[in-house]
């Protein structure tokens, strides 16, 4: 997992940055578009308002140090239409403090009660207790807000008094307890790249050529890829609206899997199988694979890559199965 964005079963968290909070001041419809996702109905999630905006937005001036540390959104991958939709926000309240971290979380009405906030949390705990010098995790509520308790209390907190503001209640989650749920609680299944003379298979062969070109490529960073992945859906969905034959429920899922592989590079992650996730991303962002991605079947090919990396690196949990 990185500072920018955490995986979770069904949701993306990424890290708000200072464009997307000043963005988020002014067009909410453009924040989506850079977030490469729609915006849910009745946003904005209770008690973000503009205040939390610009204060967190002062937070984030204060320097690079201060990247992950606080808000992100919550995006859905597979949303209504199959389309991502940001559903809220979930972070901490700054970087670690003696030892100590706080989290929050906020789901708009129309996606409470799915699990979401629970899910966005665990993550968060999970990328807050792998700084060391973590040793707690809290989150104070309102004592009438039971969806919110009821929240904590799966993600594991116990209930310790009154927290630090009038009226509010304090939960908390120690390294310990953390620690005894084991590695079954981790959120985000780890890539297991074979050897670097391994080579990938169920390639095409009619996709073997230009793949191959694609893993000789120079390495380029994630943030790019994705912004590339998420530009060529955008080609794909402007087609589809004027051409039902377009298939851009395909396109959208060979994205989040490239997404997902993307999402799992971590700085252990050996050169060799960065270049294979992005050969499989640029596979399906180019129209240099023969045929066209707006033709009858033209992702077909996109899918299969895509699909071979994803087995290949040990993460089946993210194939596409419209095929």
């Amino acid at each position: 997992m990185t500072a920018r964005r955490l995986t979770t079963d069904r949701l993306d968290l990424i890290t708000a940055t200072a464009q997307h909070l000043l963005v988020a001041q002014q067009d909410m419809g453009k924040l989506g578009r850079l977030l490469g996702a729609d915006v849910a109905i009745g946003w904005p999630p209770q008690f973000l308002d503009a205040a939390a905006l610009r204060y967190t937005l002062d937070q984030l001036h204060r320097g690079p140090d201060q990247i992950g540390w606080w808000m992100r959104y919550v995006v859905l991958r597979r949303g209504p239409g199959d389309r991502p939709v940001i559903v809220g926000t979930a972070g901490y309240k700054g970087a670690p403090k003696d030892g100590r971290l706080e989290v929050g979380y906020g789901i708009v009405d129309e996606f409470r009660n799915r699990g979401f906030a629970t899910e966005a949390t665990r993550a968060l705990v999970d990328w807050g207790f792998d700084d060391a010098a973590v040793q707690e995790i809290v989150a104070e509520t309102l004592p009438e807000l039971g969806a919110s308790i009821r929240v904590l209390e799966k993600a594991g907190f116990e209930h310790r008094g009154d927290g630090s503001e009038p009226g509010t209640i304090r939960y908390v989650k120690p390294r310990s307890a953390w620690l005894a749920e084991g590695p079954t609680s981790r959120r985000v299944p780890k890539l297991v790249p074979p050897g670097k003379d391994v080579v990938v298979a169920g390639i095409p062969p009619v996709a073997r050529d230009v793949f191959d070109r694609f893993l000789a490529e120079p390495l380029r960073d994630g943030d790019s890829l994705r912004a590339e992945i998420r530009e060529h859906v955008a080609r794909i969905e402007a087609a589809a609206a004027a051409n039902p034959y377009v298939d851009d429920v395909l396109a959208r899922d060979i994205a989040r899997v490239c997404e997902g592989l993307l999402d799992a590079v971590v700085d252990s992650t050996p050169e060799w199988t960065r270049r294979q996730i992005q050969a499989a991303a640029r596979y399906f962002a180019t129209e240099e694979d023969g045929d066209s991605d707006l033709s009858i079947g033209g992702l077909d090919e996109d899918a299969a890559v895509a699909n071979a990396v994803a087995v290949h690196l040990g993460r089946s949990d993210l194939l596409s199965d419209l095929l």
